[in-house]
């Protein structure tokens, strides 16, 4: 019985000892204005996603801009997105809505404890969309694909070739990800 105790307690020693450790991978606050990315505490818990329309009255063009901006993306070979027919739980949808400034708005779901992106949202505001040009169009869904890794927007004027720059439309010379728009990238899915 001893050395049955004793050969228990060495057994549990070395599983602590030698036990794998797995470390979140928590990006924090990264980049900058200068840098040309921002990383903001959330970012994406893995280097594949997938989306689904959230509802069917979608129109099928604000599925085949996303479709290119996901293409767009999985150019960079950072960060593989696609289109599932299937239930996910990520999702986009449209709305109209005069009051709102914005082409579009990104809503991301993360851990607390390690900012991990578990689920976002994508929709595109009708309103203000309907009057850019298709490659605008193309562009701010890119733009919006970059928030679902936990990339923020850019404002300086210098960032209006990033693809993060924030004012859209026209003022957006992007169309697809930029080399810094790709160092953020990378950082936010390692």
């Amino acid at each position: 019985m001893k050395k049955f105790c004793i050969a228990t307690v060495i057994l549990l020693a070395s599983m602590t000892i030698f036990t794998p450790v797995s470390k979140a991978h928590v990006v924090g606050k990264a980049g900058s204005e200068a840098a040309g990315y921002i990383i903001n505490g959330a970012h994406l818990a893995k280097r594949a996603s997938d989306w689904t329309t959230y509802s069917l009255a979608i129109p099928s063009a604000y599925i085949g801009i996303t479709n290119e901006a996901a293409k767009r993306w999985r150019n960079t070979g950072i960060y593989r997105i696609s289109n599932k027919v299937k239930k996910s739980i990520n999702t986009i949808n449209t709305n109209s809505d005069p009051r709102s400034s914005a082409y579009a708005v990104t809503t991301i779901y993360y851990y607390k404890n390690d900012y991990k992106i578990v689920r976002w949202h994508i929709k595109y505001n009708m309103y203000r969309m309907v009057k850019l040009t298709n490659a605008q169009k193309q562009a701010v869904a890119t733009h919006e694909i970059g928030h679902t890794m936990g990339l923020k927007d850019l404002y300086n004027k210098n960032n209006n070739t990033n693809i993060m720059y924030g004012y859209g439309g026209s003022a957006l010379k992007a169309s697809k990800p930029s080399a810094k728009d790709k160092k953020g990238a990378g950082i936010a899915v390692r």
